[in-house]
């Protein structure tokens, strides 16, 4: 009996705590070096914390040329693509990013960035999935989104966004499993962990 009166005190402790609101404020800066920022209020402004990206060390950095580093990062995009083409996924981020979006409190949210595969024709199809959902996006919150082509011969990903969010985490938990149980999200899991296995061969 007290087994279960334990588990049972354990989820009304965990609702509770999932229901207190959380304050998220972040920026992000993708000129040159990529900056992050974040922070994090919760309890009513008693607890707060605030993320950065963590520099690596001197010894811990890795010389990269920058013929890796474009082959890498246009790597990374292609699957990025490759996901994209999974049916029932361009869908399903809709629905999830409709499902968040009624849940929080967007007290201020902008975000410009360019975007480009380094292959017009790959740019235009990533934007072809894409830009609609930037279109909802600003449609729907009534804030400053972009989200720009960059149809060059190198594949680019630039600009900056921040913004200031209030949210109830238990409001959450639906959209996001409903959208990780989903056919297509785990096609798009497979796919991402397979071209991780690939590269590392």
């Amino acid at each position: 009996m007290w087994v279960v009166a334990t588990l049972g005190g354990l989820a009304v402790l965990i609702i509770f705590v999932l229901c207190i609101p959380l304050d998220v404020a972040f920026h992000i800066d993708m000129y040159g070096k990529p900056k992050f920022r974040l922070r994090l209020v919760w309890f009513f402004g008693l607890v707060s914390k605030e993320v950065k990206k963590r520099e690596k060390k001197p010894e811990e950095k890795k010389e990269i040329t920058k013929d890796r580093r474009k082959k890498k990062r246009r790597t990374e995009f292609r699957t990025i693509l490759k996901i994209l083409q999974i049916k029932g996924l361009p869908k399903q981020l809709k629905n999830l990013v409709r499902g968040i979006l009624g849940q929080l409190k967007i007290r201020d949210l902008v975000a410009n960035f360019r975007v480009g595969l380094g292959n017009p024709a790959e740019t235009g199809f990533l934007f072809a999935l894409i830009g609609p959902v930037a279109f909802f996006l600003s449609s729907v919150t009534a804030h400053e989104i972009r989200v720009q082509p960059a149809f060059g011969d190198e594949a680019v990903l630039e600009g900056f966004s921040y913004g200031n969010v209030r949210l109830r985490p238990i409001q959450l938990v639906v959209p996001f499993l409903r959208a990780a149980f989903s056919l297509a999200t785990i096609r798009a899991v497979k796919t991402l962990v397979l071209s991780r296995w690939k590269r590392k061969k």
